[in-house]
């Protein structure tokens, strides 16, 4: 069941390129949102200009939010595309579940 499984798997990934892509997008994406995130944060604190870790706190937990939930949806984005084209390419080759 397994070998079945993971031959399939093979099959159709080589026969669908954009599910390489997919997934590609999703940690390319994350990535970049993360320096994004990281340089954000860096502009905050140099404006800030102040050691006091509560202010620092406040003014960087929403901006590190709005970066997780981007991080998220793009990942959720990238599995529901990769999936999507997963299924298209296993129906167009005739494979059963």
């Amino acid at each position: 069941m397994m070998k079945a499984f993971f031959l399939n798997l093979t099959r159709i990934i080589e026969a669908n390129p954009k599910i390489y892509i997919s997934i590609i997008v999703g940690i390319a994406g994350c990535c970049m949102l993360f320096v994004a995130e990281a340089m954000h944060v860096q502009k905050i604190v140099e404006l800030l200009n102040t050691r006091d870790q509560a202010i620092l706190r406040t003014a960087i937990e929403p901006i590190a939010n709005k970066y997780t939930v981007a991080r998220s949806l793009l990942l959720v984005f990238s599995f529901i595309w990769s999936g999507y084209e997963y299924l298209v390419t296993k129906k167009k080759l005739g494979l059963s579940s």
